[in-house]
């Protein structure tokens, strides 16, 4: 049987007893040409399986939803179109290629396999996998597209504001589901990753239109190559705004780390302006905030980070805060300074790094600090502590200078032996 006839047997196959099932379908079937012979077989009262070689190209009645294989079967009491090599499928939203399809017409999806790579043509994302469900928006049926991709797709992500050479978010996982034009999901080894981050869980979550996103289970978040911070935790949310990631979040064993220093608590979260932390908080209920670096620590119930352009300015400890020095011996208790909130100060130095150049203590204050004689750090030390209500201690290259104590105020000083340490 030639193309033409095939062409009038599907209009007249509208007209037998499948008309009623196929008067609440959006896609009627015609049948524009084939390139070689076929032949059908009738099933019952005017409807048939239809087979074809040789090429065939098809559109639904009405729409610019239209395809192309090198060979079909058509079972049309399934309402079920199978294609068989160089699948080129097209509608108004997505444009799909694939070594094997089927089309289910009364459900509106198209399950695809072999090579399959799926464009929408609307926010110009584009996803590559061995095996694809694509549920197609149809009245009655469903009032947005939904996209389902298994065995390990990858998927350069757009949204529907992006231009078509803006750079996509690429995804990759053991399963995704896009649903609309801005919504994505993934679940199974995900990594997201961009020039401004790279991020990776057990499953996520992405919606640009609304501009946040999720992390689950595992979670981990870097910043651009040239930024050098890691935040990891059990799960992460962020924020995105213009396309640029703005604010993130680690919840339950969370750890950020930078270049000099390293945070640690049940929440840390972060603000970004192009790139770059900004400012930060960090708090907890089962473990209390700490931030370390190679000199310093501060612990408290929460802190908050002052960092303009990821460059460190002040951490403040708030409730029964502590701030603690490296000390010279692994033996000797370290030099600190402790109160209801303790604020940590640093500046700039030569080399390029941050150091510790004053901390304030208020409410409830004390200190413990040693005195080397003349500066001479081979020589017993001197022991201070102290408690007032206001303590401000100043630090040059990282060394105690000068401590004063304000308001009500005691101590005890003791003097050390005046001999050199072994």
């Amino acid at each position: 049987m030639r193309w033409r006839d095939l062409a009038v047997l599907a209009g007249l196959t509208a007209c037998g007893p499948a008309a009623a099932a196929q008067s609440v379908r959006t896609c009627l079937v015609v049948l524009d040409k084939t390139g070689g012979t076929g032949r059908q077989v009738a099933v019952a009262g005017g409807v048939y399986h239809l087979f074809q070689a040789g090429g065939i190209w098809a559109h639904c009645q009405g729409e610019e939803t239209k395809w192309y294989s090198d060979s079909i079967a058509w079972y049309q009491d399934l309402d079920r179109f199978d294609m068989v090599g160089h699948v080129d499928f097209q509608d108004a939203t997505a444009h799909l290629t694939s070594e094997r399809a089927a089309y289910f017409l009364r459900e509106e999806r198209l399950d695809a396999s072999g090579n399959a790579q799926l464009v929408n043509r609307v926010s110009h994302s584009v996803l590559h996998g061995p095996q694809l469900t694509y549920y197609r928006r149809a009245p009655g049926i469903r009032d947005t597209t939904r996209l389902v991709a298994t065995r390990r797709p990858t998927i350069e992500y757009r949204s529907e504001r992006d231009s078509a050479d803006a750079e996509p978010y690429v995804i990759v996982a053991d399963r995704v589901q896009l649903v609309g034009n801005s919504a994505a999901s993934a679940w199974g080894s995900v990594t997201i990753d961009r020039s401004d981050f790279h991020s990776k869980a057990d499953s996520a979550t992405l919606d640009t239109e609304v501009g946040t996103g999720t992390l689950m289970s595992r979670a981990e978040i870097h910043g651009g190559d040239s930024t050098g911070y890691t935040l990891n935790g059990r799960d992460i949310r962020y924020r995105l705004e213009d396309r640029a990631l703005r604010w993130v979040q680690a919840e339950r064993e969370a750890v950020a780390v930078s270049a000099e220093w390293t945070v640690e608590a049940d929440t840390v979260t972060f603000d970004i302006l192009d790139d770059r932390i900004q400012s930060g908080q960090a708090w907890g209920d089962s473990t209390r905030a700490t931030a370390t670096s190679v000199s310093n620590m501060i612990t408290a119930d929460s802190l908050a980070i002052d960092a303009p352009w990821q460059v460190l300015r002040t951490v403040k400890g708030i409730g029964t805060a502590r701030a603690t020095t490296r000390t010279d011996s692994a033996d000797a208790e370290p030099d600190w300074v402790a109160g209801d909130t303790v604020t940590a100060s640093f500046a700039p130095t030569m080399d390029g790094r941050t150091a510790l150049s004053g901390i304030e203590a208020m409410g409830h204050a004390s200190t413990f600090y040693r005195v080397f004689p003349d500066g001479d750090r081979t020589l017993t030390p001197d022991l201070s502590y102290s408690r007032g209500e206001r303590i401000v201690a100043q630090f040059v290259g990282e060394r105690l200078q000068r401590v004063d104590i304000v308001g009500k105020s005691d101590g005890v000083y003791l003097e050390g032996q005046r001999r050199k340490q072994p």
